[in-house]
């Protein structure tokens, strides 16, 4: 932490707020909750954080969490494919790391917070609003991040009973069927029920084995109880089944985009379920809240072709199971207190264990062995993870001034992480391709490197926040945070030197001036720096000796840039909206690698999002919007493969619908310009490809599709 900085920063922006005039009519802004009501704003509530209402949701079909990428600033989905697992979510250069690191996004569904980044329920539906918070968390609530969070809030049941039945069809057969009922069971007691199913053909063009079908299921049921005296209690669960088959992995290959050979039937299952319990209590001058919650999470198996082709095989399954629980007590002052304040605690216990097979083959000359002999090399990775985390937290904001406000947030975080991993090459002998992979006894014999590691890791985290309202529509603030993210273990490494990864150090500064002079238009600008050391992310083995696969530390890394969002309302039924992102990342300093001067692996250099929304009065409406994603890299270790990267790609989607009496009816348009992209690159299967270049997960092509509810 430069200190100089840090005291050059306050004095600075408390010295441009101070030399302004004082408004004794105006009221101070502070932060709030992470759970909120809606924007006030169609597009945006631009005071606090970026929010998707429910109509933005459903008319720029919103159903999966990658969905969400670039449509507000820095925010992006680096996406695997397979719902959550693997993926990477990043926020102003902040990411988890695919496999072991702990989030840098935090996702949570009605102020509950979900498991690991892999093991997030990916599928949205039921949406009220979607709120979207930049920069670290964890002053307010639950867990604690540096990059931002997610937090999805389902409609809440009314003083009425309300139903609604929904299904859409669209290209590659693609169907979902939705059923919601919400309302009172009796004086003080309610529920909400939602359920969905989907299917679809999938879009690759496979030659041989399956294509990316899909077949899934999602439901949640919830309940609350209103006692009256500010005792509110709500209890529930969520579930959600998918059955998938081929991974959307495609070739570095223009001229046939989508297409794909396999040499069997590649799918996947998972299977996920949720529980939890929230309690809030009013006791006089202060509130208690209390969030009991269970994440149980299991995929059996992820079965992929790693070469793409019928030549040979070359194959990885990969089992993994993830059980997480989680408390959070927290305490705060009523609303409109003089003193604003927040005192909490959180433990989280979370569990994962892990079975990885890669079964490496060669076909022996068919002159001399005829057709189909192969020989086989395998290995098999079996690990288990360990994660103890207490948190405690705490904020108190106050007036300084009529215009000017503080608030001052603290955070401790102890963890206890421990990891079992057996690291096994059996033993190599002809087998058929064309079943599945053999079952191996795990003998002693087999035993090529057994690791029993554990580590302990803490921090203090305080963060400084000033706001100064200037007049009625023109409000700055300033923010000052020191964050970390905890250490741990890699389980796809041998090398005991590289199975450990400390932990990651974030300096975040942010300045942002809030302008609303009108309800016709408004602009937030925030410029952000984040100084960053021990940088992790993930890397292949840089020797390229071995399959090796770990989280590596970047010594410093710098992500700064601008964010810009705003509204315009030209009339009553047209609003436009901007959201840009500029995050001008790169590695500053990684002893040992070429990587120095480069820009971050998985984050890309820009983030834009357009949108036009049309509501007439006869019952038509409408929007039109696209989202632009900047290159992003994908670096080995030497940082010699400039040519594994996303180029900038755009896309562009609208939808134009009729709402009468209780009957909705839209046409909807995905990926209109039928755009050619990858939401991921994959540069460590480079070697299995037989042109050396690293293939991608593609994303849809385009998608035109028709659906239809009705209210009751």
């Amino acid at each position: 932490m430069n200190s100089k900085t840090f005291i050059a920063f306050l004095l600075t922006f408390t010295a441009s707020l101070f030399g302004q005039e004082d408004n004794a009519e105006s009221t101070t802004e502070t932060l709030e909750e992470i759970a909120v009501e809606g924007a006030s704003i169609p597009e945006l509530d631009l005071s606090r954080s970026s929010i998707l209402t429910k109509e933005q949701v459903e008319d720029r079909q919103i159903d999966n969490l990658v969905d969400l990428s670039g449509l507000t600033p820095n925010l992006h989905i680096n996406a695997n494919g397979i719902q959550s697992y693997g993926d990477i979510i990043s926020i102003r250069g902040i990411a988890n790391t695919q496999l072991f690191g702990a989030p840098g996004v935090q996702l949570y569904v009605d102020g509950v917070p979900q498991a690991d980044v892999s093991s997030y329920n990916s599928t949205i539906y039921d949406v009220d609003s979607i709120e979207i918070l930049r920069g670290p968390q964890g002053y307010h609530y639950g867990k604690g991040v540096t990059g931002g969070a997610i937090n999805i809030k389902t409609q809440a049941p009314g003083k009425e009973q309300s139903n609604k039945i929904s299904a859409s069809y669209g290209t590659f057969d693609s169907q979902k069927y939705n059923l919601t009922s919400k309302g009172p069971m009796s004086d003080g007691f309610s529920y909400s029920m939602a359920i969905r199913r989907a299917l679809s053909d999938g879009y690759l063009n496979n030659s041989s084995g399956a294509d990316n079908t899909s077949e899934t299921w999602h439901g949640a049921l919830k309940f609350y109880v209103d006692k009256g005296n500010g005792t509110n209690i709500s209890f529930g669960a969520n579930f959600e089944t998918n059955e998938l088959g081929a991974q959307p992995l495609v070739m570095n290959n223009p001229s046939n985009f989508y297409a794909r050979s396999a040499n069997f039937d590649e799918y996947t299952e998972i299977d996920r379920n949720q529980q939890f319990l929230t309690f809030e209590n009013d006791l006089g001058d202060y509130r208690l809240f209390s969030v009991t919650n269970r994440n149980d999470w299991s995929m059996n198996p992820n079965r992929l072709d790693l070469d793409m082709s019928s030549a040979s095989i070359s194959t990885s399954v990969i089992l993994q199971d993830h059980t997480e629980w989680t408390q959070e007590l927290r305490l705060e002052s009523e609303e409109g207190s003089e003193l604003d304040w927040i005192l909490g605690a959180f433990y989280a216990d979370s569990e994962i264990q892990g079975d990885g097979t890669r079964w490496f083959v060669f076909q022996y000359p068919e002159a001399f062995f005829g057709p189909n002999h192969y020989n086989n090399s395998t290995e098999r990775t079996q690990y288990t993870l360990e994660s103890e985390n207490l948190g405690l937290f705490a904020s108190i904001g106050n007036d300084l001034s009529d215009k000017t406000s503080f608030q001052l947030g603290l955070r401790h975080d102890s963890f206890d992480k421990a990891m079992l991993r057996n690291k096994r090459a059996l033993t190599p002998g002809y087998s058929d391709p064309y079943n599945n992979p053999p079952s191996f006894d795990l003998n002693a014999s087999d035993v090529t490197n057994t690791n029993s590691l554990s580590k302990s890791f803490s921090s203090f985290s305080p963060s400084l926040l000033l706001a100064h309202r200037f007049n009625d529509g023109l409000t700055g603030t300033a923010r000052v945070t020191y964050a970390e993210k905890p250490g741990g273990f890699s389980a796809y490494s041998g090398i005991a030197a590289v199975s450990p990864f400390v932990e990651e150090e974030t300096m975040a500064y942010e300045l942002s001036i809030l302008f609303i002079p009108s309800e016709s238009w408004g602009v937030n600008l925030t410029a952000y720096l984040n100084d960053i050391e021990n940088y992790q992310f993930e890397l292949p083995d840089p020797t390229g000796t071995s399959t090796d696969y770990y989280v590596a530390n970047a010594d410093e890394v710098t992500a700064k840039g601008i964010e810009i969002e705003g509204f315009v309302k030209p009339t009553e039924s047209v609003t436009l909206s901007v959201a840009y992102g500029l995050c001008d990342s790169e590695y500053d300093k990684f002893t040992g690698s070429g990587l120095v001067g480069q820009q971050v692996s998985f984050v890309p250099k820009q983030t834009l999002a357009l949108s036009a929304i049309y509501q007439l009065d006869n019952g038509v409406y409408g929007q039109i919007g696209t989202k632009t994603i900047g290159d992003t890299h994908y670096w080995n270790y030497q940082g010699t493969n400039a040519t594994d990267k996303i180029d900038s790609y755009t896309l562009l989607d609208a939808n134009v619908g009729y709402d009468f009496n209780s009957w909705e009816v839209s046409i909807f348009g995905l990926n209109l310009t039928d755009e050619e992209y990858y939401t991921s690159k994959v540069s460590n299967l480079k070697a299995f490809t037989p042109n050396g270049a690293a293939p991608g997960i593609a994303g849809s092509p385009r998608v035109i599709g028709l659906s239809v509810s009705r209210e009751f």
